[in-house]
């Protein structure tokens, strides 16, 4: 019945998008201390023969990789079109309506004064007088070298925005309620080329609902014949707006579009997530989703993971490192996820609030920090740095061996080691490593499972080596 009810409430904050709920006290960390050093015992090791290495290996399974698809190289830069010629102005003609009017439609005025031969500059004058920035621009966004006029609209309560033009002697209308719909505001965020192409985009958003907000956006670009949105499907639930940002993340040529929001969601952990909308030669699509910084160590371990799956090696090891050695990273366990999500359900059950907190799972830090070694081992690998490979790989072997909780790990990574010496393939180290994993699938729990949140990764056994 509390599931029924729960579910019940995250339909109505979806409908409100009400803001996140506060996070719970940090529980102090324990000791970072590394056990006893000694040989990793060879009784249970599982690495492959070497006279029969490529014979034993079953094919891995396929592991999901975000491939860019688009090489900026390829950008055609558009022709600039002729000058557009406008209506001549009659500079005795005087407005005979107002802007404040919301009796009237004054995106259907503006235009129909234009077009009679009224002076644009009149118009540009009253709209920065009841406009800022943000709600109305003046600038060429068609390349024809005549500035175009971008603004919201003027009704009460729902409007959307319009852009003004000149095509063929006389001022055109586009109004954007097809592709965005009415809201109470519409942002004018940015007006900037971001597909590098010789034509900016009009970067628009507004946000509907209460509390939280639904943001949909509107990333516009001129066709030579109207405007059309590169971007039909980028809408997110409670954006932050001091976050969003535009700027070329992946160092290919072209700008990105980052959000940070996501819905929040009352299962515990929960983090905003970045969204960042990339150029793919068509319009502008969503990347891999990734998180804000890291509370809990498992954290830190999901996103080093979830960083080399799109080729960022050295955002992983830093994170790996993370997970290692940051001390004000929290200990998550399944204990610690029935008390914190006991703390965020008594309001809604009118029950008390949990008054005893889990005791830390001492258990956690050695199996996360042997499994951040093994995966800083893989990266230096992948990376030729063979030096810095053998000192993880050693440490991992003094700090774990006679750990009962790390040594499962170093065991998997020796595992990983004589395949891939045998053979210098990381395909067959691998296999030695995954076919460990698939024999000690307890190993796999502490790093993502069902109680660690609707946002973490649950691992399987191909997930601890990705690379083939």
């Amino acid at each position: 019945m509390k599931k029924l009810v729960i579910g019940i409430i995250s339909f109505v904050w979806f409908v409100n998008a009400c803001a996140p709920a506060t996070q719970s006290a940090p529980i102090p960390l324990i000791d970072d201390s590394t056990a006893t050093p000694s040989p990793i015992p060879t009784a249970t090791q599982t690495s492959l023969p070497t006279e029969t290495q490529t014979e034993s290996i079953t094919p891995l399974p396929t592991i999901p990789t975000f491939t860019p698809t688009f090489d900026a190289r390829t950008v055609v830069t558009v022709t600039p079109a002729p000058k557009a010629e406008c209506p001549k102005e009659d500079n005795s003609l005087k407005l005979n309506f107002r802007f404040d009017d919301y009796s009237v439609d004054a995106d259907q005025e503006i235009a129909e004064f234009l077009n009679s031969g009224g002076a644009m500059k009149l118009i540009v004058s009253e709209l920065s007088r009841v406009y800022g920035q943000h709600s109305y621009r003046f600038t060429d966004i068609t390349n024809d070298g005549i500035p175009d006029l971008i603004f919201d609209g003027f009704r009460q309560l729902y409007d959307t925005f319009f852009i003004l033009w000149c095509q063929d002697g006389r001022y055109s209308i586009f109004s954007g309620e097809n592709d965005m719909g009415v809201s109470m505001g519409n942002t004018i965020y940015e007006i900037v080329d971001m597909n590098k192409n010789g034509l900016p985009e009009i970067v628009i958003y507004k946000r509907g609902c209460t509390g939280g907000g639904c943001y949909r956006f509107f990333v516009g670009e001129w066709n030579s014949e109207t405007y059309v949105n590169l971007a039909p499907e980028l809408y997110l639930d409670g954006v932050h707006e001091s976050k969003i940002e535009i700027q070329d993340t992946n160092i290919d040529g072209t700008l990105e579009l980052t959000l940070v929001g996501g819905r929040y969601d009352y299962n515990v952990p929960w983090r905003q997530s970045i969204h960042t909308y990339g150029w793919n030669g068509y319009t502008f699509v969503e990347q891999p989703i990734e998180y804000v910084q890291p509370v809990y160590r498992f954290q830190a371990i999901q996103d080093a993971d979830a960083a080399v799956i799109v080729g960022k090696y050295d955002k992983a090891i830093q994170l790996d490192e993370e997970a290692i050695s940051r001390r004000n990273l929290e200990w998550w366990s399944l204990e610690r996820q029935k008390y914190e999500q006991a703390v965020v359900d008594a309001p809604w059950f009118h029950e008390p609030t949990p008054s005893v907190k889990p005791l830390e799972d001492q258990t956690e830090y050695p199996r996360l920090s042997a499994y951040g070694y093994y995966r800083i081992m893989l990266l230096h690998i992948v990376q030729g740095h063979e030096s810095d490979t053998n000192t993880v790989y050693n440490t991992l072997r003094e700090k774990f061996a006679s750990d009962q909780y790390g040594r499962p790990y170093a065991e998997m990574a020796t595992a990983f080691w004589d395949a891939y010496q045998s053979t210098h393939k990381m395909y067959d180290g691998c296999a030695a490593a995954i076919q460990y994993a698939a024999e000690h699938p307890e190993i796999l729990i502490p790093l993502g499972s069902d109680y660690h949140g609707l946002q973490a990764k649950i691992y399987k056994p191909e997930d601890v080596c990705p690379f083939r």
